[in-house]
C-alpha cells in the first residue's frame, strides 16, 4: 500500500498528460534484503570454536514480515557443527522482506552463504545473497522509473542500513547491463568500478530531481555515457 501511495503522489500532477500511455512500470518482484547490524556486512560473532573457516550456503525462506522462517543447508560442509552455526545464526537475523511486482510484502526464499571465519583475532561472520536471475532482473531495470530506483534505494539505506548501496543487487546489474550494452573492453572495466560509487551518486541525484524519468534510459545510460573512461585514457595513465 505505501509502494502505491508513493507513485500516485509521484504520478498524480500528469495523470492527464500519460492517459493514453502504456502502463505504468512497477517495482517488483524483489528479493528479500538483509538487514545489516551496525551498517557493516562483517560483524563480531561469538561461536564455537570450529577449527577452521566455512562458507555454508543456505537456502532461507522469509515472510512477508522479514522474520526468517525456515532455513536449510544446502550444501553441507561435512562439519556438523558448522551447518549447525549457520543455520543458527541466519535465523537470528533479520531481512526487509520480498516484494511481489506490485511492491507488496510477500513470504519469498533467498539463497544465502554464511562466511565464518577469523579476522585479527576475532571471530567474524559475513553473509552474502545469491542475486536473482540476471535475465529477470535485467527487464525488471528496463521498466523502473527514478520513482521506483529511489523508492529501493532508499529502502535499502534507510531499512536495510546499508551504507555502501553500489554493489546491491539493483545498482550492480543496471551498471552491469551498461557494460553488456556498450560491449566495455575489459581493459576499461576495472577502472569503471572504481568509479561506480561515485557515479552512482551523480545518477541517485539526477533520479531524486526528475523522478518520472525512465531510471535506465534516461538516466542511467547517460550519466555512463558521460562518466565513462576511455580505453586511451586508461591505457595512458596505466603507463605512468
Amino acid at each position: 500500500m505505501q509502494n502505491t501511495i508513493r507513485r500516485f503522489a509521484a504520478l498524480s500532477g500528469l495523470f492527464a498528460f500519460f492517459a493514453a500511455a502504456p502502463a505504468f512500470a512497477q517495482v517488483g518482484p524483489i528479493q528479500p534484503v538483509l538487514v545489516m547490524i551496525g551498517g557493516s556486512p562483517e560483524v563480531s560473532h561469538a561461536r564455537p570454536d570450529l577449527g577452521d573457516d566455512y562458507s555454508i550456503p543456505l537456502e532461507v525462506l522469509v515472510g512477508a514480515d522479514g522474520i526468517v522462517t525456515k532455513a536449510v543447508v544446502s550444501d553441507s560442509s561435512h562439519n556438523a557443527q558448522a551447518d549447525a552455526t549457520a543455520v543458527a545464526y541466519i535465523r537470528e537475523r533479520r531481512f526487509l522482506p520480498g516484494l511481489d511486482v506490485k511492491g507488496e510484502p510477500v513470504a519469498s526464499t533467498v539463497k544465502v552463504t554464511v562466511n565464518m571465519y577469523t579476522r585479527g583475532g576475532k571471530k567474524v561472520v559475513r553473509v552474502t545473497l545469491k542475486p536473482p536471475l540476471l535475465a529477470n532482473e535485467s527487464q525488471r531495470i528496463k521498466k523502473l522509473m527514478c520513482a521506483d530506483f529511489m523508492f529501493e534505494l532508499n529502502r535499502i539505506m534507510d531499512d536495510a542500513k546499508i551504507r555502501d548501496t553500489s554493489l546491491e543487487v539493483l545498482p550492480y546489474v543496471s551498471a552491469h547491463m551498461y557494460m553488456t550494452q556498450k560491449n566495455v573492453p575489459s581493459e576499461v572495466q576495472e577502472k569503471f568500478w572504481d568509479q561506480w560509487p561515485k557515479t552512482l551518486d551523480k545518477i541517485v541525484d539526477r533520479c531524486e530531481k526528475n523522478q518520472l524519468q525512465m531510471f535506465y534510459a534516461e538516466v542511467l545510460v547517460p550519466a555512463l555515457d558521460g562518466a565513462m573512461p576511455s580505453a586511451d585514457t586508461v591505457t595512458a595513465s596505466s603507463a605512468q
